[in-house]
């Protein structure tokens, strides 16, 4: 199913995120500072509401004192109304604030008001058998009161003092706090969103590196990747990239390695079919028919096996996973030895099998294909009236098998050049095109082994192959990297 979502940007996603979480943080934060402060204000305001009451009753000899000092409250009348006339707003005046407006204390006594910070103040409502804090209204305004007893001056009569305050003043003073607050917040949230742009920008620099790295590669450049700011994240990543970019490139280098030499080594085998067909219809001799056409029944032969050749190293190099079974490793060099047994009778040879039995994982028809070489390549190359012997070692953690020939030894550059794709170090002797070794070290290497070719040793030319028992994951990258060694 096709997906026609629209991509994203994740560096945009990131940035919105973390400024929207930042916000929603700084405004959470707000709030209970909010709630906090209005708490904190309300508290220390009906404190100093408390304590004036406390402070101006214990000063007061005699409440009746006040009532007759007319003096006083003219005074005080005076200074009121001055500040009224005086304030602008909320300007200081030689008399005072204009916030005393906004405060009142009242003196009462059996319930009449003895005196007043106001004198023209309206009576504020209350209880006068109440103690405490309150809410009243005056003139449409809410106020927030103290009321406070009185029983030390005169205990015949009732005396207590209100100290009232506009709620007006609380709410500026909260206002005007949670707006001092509030904008230096506001102004850190685009602050925040600029910081959290570029630092995001700068740490996304890597994968912009990745991204130009990898545009920059091509079917014909697959070179590894790599990154100036390496990352722990991105490692990962380059890793496998690069690891893709290597079988991508031996991929490639393989294809054109094949295509190149199967086009050069069927080039010759035709031409010569084509030479020996031309000779045979030219021929008028019976004797020069029959040999031009065993020698084009010879390049048929040679051809097809040449191809078969070919698909199966085009089959075994394309493999990279395979299948494991446990496989009678014994049963299956007989099965290879009793195929080839014919070629060897012609050749007047002798083979044996002897050794352990013994079971390996693995693929049974690579591992058919590998011994059939060795075994093959014995047969063609030792030459007539050898021995041939199969030898099988069954160890702890691996199995080995040893192909021996009692043929003439290699040359030093024929060992060095011995498991390299279409070599040939003996043309005369045999029809093959060089790949039957360079099929057995693919096949080995499939199966995390090795091959080599061992010294000579008593007349013998041996091939040895090691095949891991345990093709586990670490037995599998213990042995990814092998050798071949091919000593004189």
């Amino acid at each position: 199913m096709k997906n026609n979502k629209k991509p994203y940007s994740i560096k945009k996603r990131i940035t919105s995120s973390m400024i929207a979480l930042s916000s929603i943080f700084i405004l959470i934060s707000l709030f209970f500072s909010y709630s906090s402060s209005h708490h904190e204000i309300l508290e220390v305001y009906d404190a100093r509401m408390g304590q004036t009451a406390k402070l101006f009753l214990l000063s007061l000899p005699d409440s009746g004192a006040l009532r007759e000092s007319s003096e006083n409250v003219r005074q005080l009348d005076s200074w009121m109304k001055n500040i009224q006339a005086a304030h602008s707003d909320d300007d200081e005046t030689a008399y005072g604030h204009p916030y005393e407006q906004k405060v009142l204390i009242q003196l009462y006594r059996d319930g009449r008001v003895v005196w007043g910070s106001h004198p023209r103040h309206h009576v504020i409502v209350h209880d006068p058998t109440y103690s405490g804090f309150g809410y009243v209204e005056i003139e449409g305004k809410q106020w927030r009161y103290f009321q406070l007893p009185m029983e030390l001056h005169n205990p015949e009569h009732s005396e207590y003092i209100i100290v009232a305050e506009q709620q007006s003043v609380r709410n500026e003073m909260i206002t005007e706090l949670a707006f001092s607050t509030l904008i230096p917040q506001l102004v850190l949230i685009p602050c925040l969103a600029f910081v959290l742009y570029f630092l995001i920008d700068r740490h996304f620099t890597p994968i912009a590196e990745l991204q130009q790295a990898i545009s920059q590669r091509s079917v014909r450049m697959l070179d590894s990747v790599t990154v100036g700011h390496n990352t722990t994240e991105l490692s990962p990543l380059v890793t496998a990239l690069n690891r893709l970019l290597s079988e991508l490139d031996s991929a490639w280098k393989r294809e054109k390695r094949f295509t190149g030499m199967a086009a050069h080594e069927l080039k010759t085998p035709l031409a010569v079919l084509r030479l020996n067909a031309e000779n045979a219809l030219n021929s008028d001799r019976e004797d020069e028919l029959h040999s031009d056409l065993r020698n084009i029944l010879r390049g048929i032969e040679r051809s097809d096996r040449l191809i078969q050749q070919l698909l199966t190293l085009a089959r075994v190099e394309n493999i990279h996973a395979m299948e494991r079974v446990e496989i009678d490793l014994k049963r299956l060099v007989r099965h290879v030895m009793g195929e080839l047994a014919p070629l060897a009778l012609r050749n007047h040879q002798e083979m044996a099998l002897v050794g352990d039995d013994c079971t390996i994982p693995g693929d049974e028809s690579l591992l058919g294909i590998l011994l059939s070489n060795l075994i093959d390549n014995a047969i063609r190359y030792a030459g007539e009236e050898r021995q041939i012997t199969v030898t099988l070692k069954d160890l702890p953690d691996k199995v080995q098998v040893y192909v021996t020939d009692t043929g003439e030894d290699l040359t030093p550059e024929a060992r060095e050049k011995l498991f390299e794709s279409f070599y040939r170090s003996n043309r005369e002797k045999g029809d093959g095109a060089g790949l039957g070794l360079s099929i057995t070290k693919d096949i080995v290497k499939l199966h995390y082994g090795t091959v080599e070719l061992l010294p000579r040793e008593n007349q013998s030319n041996t091939f040895l192959v090691s095949l891991m028992k345990n093709q586990s994951v670490s037995s599998m990258l213990k042995h990814d990297e092998l050798t071949f060694n091919a000593e004189s």
